[in-house]
């Protein structure tokens, strides 16, 4: 008869209980804390379009019109267009950096603008969920 040994019943000295619960607690905090970050980079990003929408130079209204955040796969970044055209030729990028009479940035002025300020709300909302506030 073969002698048992601890290689061949997978010994073990005991246990530790708990790390599966306290996992999913922080995988849901996690969560909870990327939510908040999404939701409030959404209320920044919105914030943008609008005031582009206002500094946008207006004729026919189409580029204004255009102007649009598509959030990419994760929802924690966006991307801002303003894809407007006249039969086939997308004229965002010139007006936004043409050097012409009555053509004037619009996008980049906007995010200037508010980029501490989406920033800071991100953070702050990062922080309240973190605490349990949000």
């Amino acid at each position: 008869m073969a002698r048992s040994s601890y290689r061949a019943t997978g010994f073990c000295r005991g246990n530790i209980r708990g790390a599966s619960s306290t996992l999913k607690e922080l995988r849901a905090i996690g969560e909870h804390v990327a939510e908040a970050a999404k939701a409030a980079l959404k209320q920044g990003v919105d914030t943008v379009v609008a005031d582009a929408k206002n500094r946008c130079p207006v004729r026919t209204g189409k580029l204004r019109d255009s102007i649009k955040a598509e959030p990419y796969s994760d929802g924690a970044s966006y991307g801002i267009t303003a894809n407007a055209n006249n039969k086939g030729f997308y004229y965002g990028l010139l007006v936004e950096f043409s050097p012409m009479e009555g053509y004037r940035p619009f996008l980049y002025p906007a995010l200037d603008a508010h980029s501490q300020e989406v920033y800071d709300n991100v953070k702050n909302a990062v922080t309240n969920a973190i605490r349990g506030g949000g």
